[in-house]
């Protein structure tokens, strides 16, 4: 698999995702909210993951 430059890009905040794109990566073992998926613009949902440190500050601001 060929994996673009766009793709290893957070649609959230434009940093590198880390993401393996394969079922061994990280992103198969964290749950994702669904208010940050709605976050994401919806032209550009399933196009890259969301990385690890949005998925984590957006998490705990829906806590406070």
């Amino acid at each position: 698999m060929t994996i673009t430059g766009e793709e290893r890009i957070c649609p959230l905040c434009g940093e590198d995702n880390n993401c393996q794109h394969n079922k061994d990566c990280w992103c198969f073992q964290v749950p994702i909210p669904a208010y940050i998926v709605e976050m994401i613009p919806e032209t550009e949902r399933g196009k890259s993951c969301i990385c690890k440190s949005c998925i984590e500050k957006y998490t705990k601001e829906e806590l406070i």
